[in-house]
């Protein structure tokens, strides 16, 4: 067997988490040949591999032993390793290709593989990416003619907040000059509020507390007796904009027909366009385009 079928073979294995039979229709298919080796001999070379981290025969193997774990053949298999899984942890995938944890950083470091985080976000489908992008192109237009001066718009959320606090555990380090057993003591179900806000370029209205759930008539109380007064008082309504997401009690008549009443078609929210001609609609599942999602809260939080 040639080096090229060999490294073919153990790329395969890996991927194919052992299963021979599956490693044999890849076979097929790349050689179009049934003329492969047995289960026995795929399941020795990977078993080889794993142990020295070469596909070379055993001689060849000793002679070069300080750098069998970088070869071609041991690159691509990592390479497919983590292409298979990224999330695999480096212990994880150094116990099952048989290598030393060492060697395998520096084949991923010569492989340019970095950490990333993984971020949480909204589930999205093909409709509300295309939504997102309708939305960012109307934008666009209405900021470039002068329809809208980004800094005459109002975003609006709301956001829970636990009274254990926020602990932030990517930044919350401690110095010392050994390692201590350190622990943040958090209730297992800790109480909770609700918080409004409501954010320009003026600064931060709020915030408002919520006693229970947030429903459609204490909505519209809070924005007709605190909110819609306070920016009647500082001059803040003609010409500006009001924007909220899609949150149920955000979209019921009488919510729509208040906001109608102070910031006419000045109104950026989700199923608004359906009650009223002229205003934009805001895209589901988008926290990421309103300032108070990917700023306003974190920076709360951390403070609290």
């Amino acid at each position: 067997m040639n080096k090229y079928s060999s490294v073919f073979i153990v790329l395969q294995m890996a991927r194919r988490d052992e299963n021979v039979k599956t490693v044999q229709r890849a076979w097929q298919e790349k050689f179009h040949n049934r003329n492969w080796p047995n289960k026995r001999t795929m399941a020795r070379l990977y078993a080889k591999f794993k142990r020295t981290g070469s596909v070379e025969d055993d001689k060849k193997a000793m002679a070069t032993a300080t750098a069998t774990v970088v070869t071609e053949g041991a690159k691509q298999v990592v390479d497919v390793v983590f292409a298979a899984d990224p999330t695999r942890s480096v212990r994880r995938a150094a116990e099952m290709l048989g290598i030393k944890r060492t060697s395998l950083q520096r084949i991923r470091k010569e492989l340019e593989l970095s950490p990333y985080k993984i971020q949480v976000t909204q589930p999205l489908n093909g409709d509300h990416t295309q939504r997102r992008s309708e939305f960012a192109q109307l934008m666009l237009e209405k900021l470039q003619t002068g329809e809208i001066d980004v800094k005459k718009v109002w975003f609006s959320d709301e956001a829970y907040f636990t009274l254990d606090g926020h602990l932030n555990k990517q930044n919350y380090r401690y110095w010392g000059r050994e390692r201590l057993e350190i622990t943040v003591v958090r209730s297992l179900q800790p109480k909770k509020f609700l918080v409004w806000c409501g954010i320009s370029s003026h600064g931060v209205f709020g915030p408002i507390f919520i006693d229970g759930t947030l429903s459609a008539a204490n909505y519209r109380k809070f924005l007709d007796e605190e909110f819609i007064p306070f920016l009647h008082g500082h001059d803040l309504v003609q010409g500006h904009w009001f924007m909220q997401d899609g949150a149920r009690p955000h979209r019921t008549a009488d919510v729509f027909e208040v906001l109608k009443e102070h910031f006419s078609d000045r109104i950026i929210g989700l199923d608004y366009p359906s009650h009223f001609q002229g205003v934009i609609e805001w895209p589901p599942y988008s926290p990421d385009l309103n300032p108070c999602g990917y700023y306003l809260w974190g920076y709360l939080k951390n403070k609290v």
